[in-house]
């Protein structure tokens, strides 16, 4: 009788029983454990090259259609931007049908992008499992970057949705506050997936993930304060040449 039950109890998939790559995917986001991403890291074919090829083409297809809102968006404020021009100088403005990127160059950014995408995401898996070791995880980089490959193609793709979605007037507010739960959940899975590969606590599992981006923070702050106080004595001296050229 226990054995019929534990046949119908699909709340997470039992152990051992390999996911096609859709599957993979709707698990990861839609039935968020531990024992879930577990399973997902167990899989036969779980490898970080496998995850290098989700993430990409993810990234390939974000870039893509990002680059086509951002060129929309870009040609809709030109526009705007003419209305409150003089004619003279509206007129030397391009049109919205030239205001933004050209198809070829969107076209041609997508796969730098993918790249890109890639590229930053092996960075960040390697740098989390890195912090994940030092707090005694026992997990590997292979099956960290397939858990997080995994919660990153369908968190892109409905990304993707949203940017299109904020190309509509008075909708972008909206989805700009979906996106950021978006983000939200997205870090809740992934500290989930550092503690089923890792067995690590929750303390541990979310310090590892978010204590690389509060470093790297802190680190961008100094630079930022660094070089603003390097170029303040001439940003000093261009407005004192300024004011003596004035009178």
């Amino acid at each position: 009788m226990s054995e019929d039950l534990e046949f119908f109890d699909n709340s997470t998939p039992p152990s051992g029983n390999e996911m096609s790559m859709v599957e993979t995917w709707i698990a990861a986001v839609t039935k968020p454990s531990e024992s879930t991403f577990a399973e997902i890291a167990a899989q036969p074919d779980a490898s970080a090259k496998k995850a290098f090829l989700w993430v990409g083409l993810a990234s390939l297809v974000t870039s893509f259609f990002s680059a086509i809102a951002q060129s929309v968006g870009m040609g809709q404020s030109t526009e705007m931007l003419k209305d409150f021009l003089p004619p003279d100088l509206a007129y030397a403005l391009p049109s919205g049908s030239s205001g933004g990127m050209s198809f070829g160059a969107i076209i041609c950014g997508a796969p730098l992008g993918a790249i890109l995408g890639v590229i930053f995401f092996a960075i960040g898996v390697g740098v989390i499992q890195w912090v994940a070791k030092l707090f005694g995880g026992t997990g590997s980089f292979d099956k960290l970057a397939y858990t997080f490959a995994a919660i990153t193609v369908p968190i892109s793709v409905v990304s993707v949705v949203l940017t299109l979605l904020g190309m509509i007037p008075f909708v972008g507010i909206l989805t700009g506050l979906i996106s950021f739960g978006l983000l939200i959940y997205a870090i809740v899975l992934e500290v989930l997936a550092v503690k089923a590969v890792n067995e690590l606590d929750t303390g541990k599992a979310v310090g590892s993930v978010l204590l690389p981006g509060v470093v790297f923070f802190v680190f961008v702050c100094c630079c930022l304060v660094v070089f603003g106080a390097l170029l303040t004595p001439a940003i000093g001296e261009v407005f004192n040449e300024i004011n003596q050229s004035l009178y």
